[in-house]
């Protein structure tokens, strides 16, 4: 889970935010004054800290320097939240090294959108591996045949690994026809070691590797908060990781969605996959996902009784990235555990995987992405 500290003497103001912050999945922890702010960042080391530039004795500028001048968190990013307004103002926080600027007061939208800015600029600028997420949270719309497929079309761009996160037995295994024997969840009870990383990892013969899902339904309560320590890990080996997500929201979805840009959010062009699909948009948006990030991926896009796409694009208020025809190769690529962008490259499916990671490249190498 992402750590933020927030630095301001105003209380309610710290509340508020916390309250925000919370509700939109991050860890929160808080500081009054400047000399506990610059202590907090030490001993905590959060992912981001906010800071106000107005306190009394050791103010925003103050402590935007030692935060700078500490190699053991100077390169932790910071963004001013200052009721500090003018253009003069933000210009000195830049130039005092401040990430970002913004002004109160703030809606919660343009906080939750400005902290992913940050810290997605602050990501891409260390070089780490880009995170792509396929949600799809009603079963039957093949997310997980997407997934593989996408994994295996990024191959030729760079090393991937393709994270089965389902909490009730993946099937990302038997499509690659690998056998798992131990899973992601066995080394959270590890204790996520680094070094023993590699040992949960299994290969596909393509150069794909899999972090398998637990065999067996989980019962147990999931640190959520392990997700983000587990991605950077990934992202310092791979440069793609590939997230075929869970079915729910919580504990995991939501904080995958914080941490990946693009994610498909894949239906089937049927009533009920449409109605979950326009409700998990609202959801993630109301959690401050950007919209551009999220894009609808209508899978099985053909056959009788199916939804047009004229249909589709009404109810959720913009037409689907992707609609991808049925493909009639795939019940025998799952029975003989061979992805159809292997055994069938120009086979409708295929082409879609293509599709997809072409738009994941574009993302990654897009000026200011």
């Amino acid at each position: 889970m992402t750590r933020i500290l927030v630095i301001d003497d105003d209380l309610g103001l710290l509340q508020m935010v916390r309250l925000m912050l919370e509700r939109a999945g991050f860890e929160v922890f808080t500081s009054a004054d400047g000399a506990d702010g610059i202590e907090k960042t030490r001993q905590l080391r959060p992912d981001l800290v906010i800071l106000d530039l107005m306190m009394p004795e050791i103010d925003g500028f103050q402590v935007l320097q030692a935060i700078r001048n500490d190699p053991l968190v100077s390169d932790m990013p910071v963004l001013v939240l200052t009721a500090r307004a003018q253009p003069v103002d933000r210009e000195a926080a830049l130039a005092a090294r401040a990430d970002d600027y913004l002004a109160k007061p703030v809606s919660q939208k343009e906080l939750l959108e400005r902290i992913q800015e940050v810290l997605n600029r602050r990501r891409r600028a260390g070089g780490q591996g880009s995170v792509v997420l396929f949600l799809g949270l009603r079963g039957g719309t093949g997310t997980t045949t997407l997934a593989v497929n996408t994994a295996l079309a990024l191959i030729r761009s760079g090393p991937v690994v393709l994270w089965d996160a389902s909490l009730s037995s993946g099937h990302a295994g038997l499509h690659l026809r690998i056998a798992p024997r131990i899973s992601w969840l066995d080394w959270w009870r590890d204790g996520c070691s680094k070094e023993n990383l590699e040992a949960h990892l299994m290969s596909h013969p393509a150069g794909l590797s899999l972090f398998p899902a637990p065999l067996m339904p989980v019962t147990e309560a999931v640190e959520e908060s392990l997700v983000g320590l587990t991605l950077d890990f990934l992202r310092e080996r791979f440069a793609f990781v590939v997230i075929d997500g869970p079915s729910t929201l919580v504990p995991l979805g939501l904080v995958f969605c914080q941490q990946a840009n693009p994610i498909f959010l894949v239906m089937s062009p049927e009533a009920s996959s449409l109605q979950t699909t326009v409700m998990t948009l609202r959801a993630l948006q109301s959690a401050g996902i950007p919209m551009e990030r999220m894009h609808v991926v209508v899978n099985h896009a053909t056959g009788p009784g199916t939804l047009n796409v004229q249909t589709i694009e009404r109810a959720l208020g913009r037409a689907p990235m992707l609609t991808v025809p049925f493909d009639s190769n795939q019940a025998v690529a799952l029975i003989q555990g061979n992805p159809l962008i292997l055994s069938h490259p120009n086979g409708p499916l295929a082409v879609a995987a293509q599709r997809l990671a072409g738009h994941v490249l574009s993302t990654v190498h897009q000026p200011g992405s």
